[in-house]
């Protein structure tokens, strides 16, 4: 299903606001939203005398040009009063505890990329300090009008629902659950969400315009389609328009599909090859349906990872590890192949292991090692795989040499093999374990070399490390047991040694095709495991045809 890209969504993006409601509070703040220290009052607006029916306060002369002038909308804030006239966020002495939750909530919401709210949060801090009954009356207005525009903005994406559904949805009596469910607290889904009303925003406008099919472009050429790739990357990447040759491939132009190819996971070499060209060409309105979907994932997951967590993104074959709330290990990995992908789930790394044993999986074993052994009866023998009667820990050792490794009961691969820590161990030097029914982990690789590849889907499904050892002393970093020297000491002896972590580390493996880098740039991966596909076919986005009502 596409997006309607209508006149209504852009009007709602593009809503001017008169210059008494600009906030002039920090101007480093993102998105123009001023901090809570910071903000400055706003000219009163006349309101009746509060009477405990909230809906009546909105018939006043000039308060709802007021609310509408600061991005809110004075209808869903009337039919909401109307049905509840209790206030929420206010009572007889100013702003309530729950009334300042709610505004810090807004606040960190608009620093992380929430739109539209930043007038109403500099005028809601105006009045905070509130002394009279109008103003008061006014201060609770502006919050939920805040309130319903942000979990406007955080689901309308992917969810057919209107503000006033939406403020339906507070239940007084769970003010900090209601909270939990309309305003996502994770910066990255705020910068997401953003990132998709700009582009909804850039659609309105008319998009990207396509790249001609042909012969590969790079540095120095001149060709007519080089001024269309121009055209292009001007309006994502920066490319020039303004130059004496646009046809000319310059340097300038390929900067600006380097930075292109970096954002969608293509090798970053500069030239236009087929691969670039089809990412080109994706249109907007599809962009806009991954990034809603992607959305739609991590509204549903609505969990706070909190601020130490290690997270696989495995769409991009990524690994990041947060600790303390700040980045402190970031890597390439090797995640699995399209017929063996890597699952999706939430566990803890709970140990590791230097020098590890591989216990070959039975299905590895027998479609991967078997024909090898076939071929090479040494095969074994060579990367130091031994060969048990069954998968019990009592079952004897057997010589290869005496098994037909064509005979029936060697492809059914009744046998346990298991693997002998080394430099051909296929788990590397280190691996790390989490409880999961998958019998996936992180480790280390005898291939190094996958890791400079852009698309790195080689595995079985287990995650891949280059550096292991090095992801392990981040890990032990803090355990006085387990110094540099030791676990050198300890990988040189070539034992296996468990060891078990004094502090776990909660682990997430997810599956992202768009997101916002640390930069704030729009970040796109190809939907190799076509999950993405399926999901939006069982539950496609919803059709924005008229934004903000």
């Amino acid at each position: 299903m596409s997006f309607r890209l209508s006149l209504m969504a852009l009007a709602f993006l593009s809503l001017t606001v008169p210059a008494w409601a600009e906030p002039t509070g920090d101007g480093n703040q993102p998105n123009g939203a001023p901090s809570p220290a910071n903000a400055t009052a706003a000219p009163a607006v006349p309101a009746p005398t509060f009477s405990g029916d909230l809906a009546h306060a909105l018939e006043a002369p000039g308060l709802p040009q007021s609310l509408a002038a600061l991005g809110l909308d004075p209808a869903s804030l009337n039919d909401f009063y109307k049905a509840r006239p209790e206030p929420l966020w206010v009572d007889d002495q100013g702003l309530t505890a729950r009334g300042h939750a709610l505004l810090d909530a807004l606040w960190h919401a608009a620093t992380a990329g929430c739109p539209n709210i930043a007038n109403a949060i500099a005028h809601a801090q105006s009045l905070t300090k509130a002394d009279t009954t109008p103003e008061r009356v006014e201060l609770e207005l502006t919050l939920t009008g805040a309130l319903a525009e942000a979990a406007f903005a955080a689901v309308a994406p992917f969810e057919a629902t209107t503000k006033t559904e939406l403020l339906d949805r507070i239940d007084a009596a769970d003010i900090a659950g209601s909270l939990a469910e309309l305003l996502p607290q994770n910066a990255d889904y705020w910068a997401l969400a953003g990132g998709f009303w700009k582009y909804l925003e850039l659609a309105n406008a008319g998009g990207w315009p396509t790249m001609p099919t042909g012969p590969k472009l790079e540095a120095g050429m001149k060709d007519p389609r080089v001024k269309a790739l121009r055209a292009r990357l001007a309006v994502t990447d920066g490319a020039v328009l303004d130059v004496p040759e646009p046809d000319l491939f310059d340097p300038q132009l390929v900067e600006a599909v380097e930075a292109f190819q970096r954002r969608h996971g293509l090798g970053d070499d500069g030239v236009v090859g087929f691969k670039s060209v089809d990412a080109l060409n994706v249109p907007i309105a599809s962009r806009l349906q991954t990034i809603a979907y992607n959305l739609k994932k991590r509204h549903d997951a609505g969990t706070d990872w909190g601020n130490r967590y290690i997270v696989v993104n495995i769409a991009a074959a990524t690994m990041r590890f947060v600790d303390g709330g700040q980045k402190v290990y970031e890597t390439n990995t090797v995640v699995g192949r399209t017929d063996r992908q890597t699952p999706e789930l939430d566990s803890t790394v709970n140990r590791l292991e230097f020098n590890p044993y591989w216990t070959v999986p039975p299905k590895i074993a027998r479609i991967d090692l078997l024909p090898k052994m076939q071929k090479d009866p040494g095969y074994f023998a060579a990367h130091g795989i031994k060969i048990y009667s069954s998968w019990e820990e009592s079952a004897e050792e057997i010589d290869p040499e005496t098994i037909d490794w064509n005979s029936a009961d060697a492809k059914a691969m009744r046998y346990r093999l298991r693997q002998e820590p080394g430099p051909e161990n296929a788990l590397g030097p280190v691996k790390f374990l989490f409880p999961n029914p998958y019998d996936v982990y992180l480790h280390g690789t005898n291939h190094p070399d996958l890791f400079v590849k852009p698309a790195r889907f080689f595995s079985s499904g287990c995650i891949r490390l280059p550096r292991p050892i090095e992801f392990a002393a981040v890990v032990l970093r803090d355990d006085p047991n387990w110094s540099q020297a030791r676990i050198d000491s300890v990988l040189q002896s070539g034992i296996n040694t468990p060891v078990r972590l004094a502090q776990p580390i909660p682990v997430h493996l997810v599956y992202r095709t768009a997101w916002i880098d640390d930069a704030g740039t729009f970040e796109f991966r190809e939907d190799v495991y076509g999950r993405d596909r399926k999901g939006m076919a069982k539950s496609p986005p919803v059709t924005i045809a008229q934004a903000g009502k």
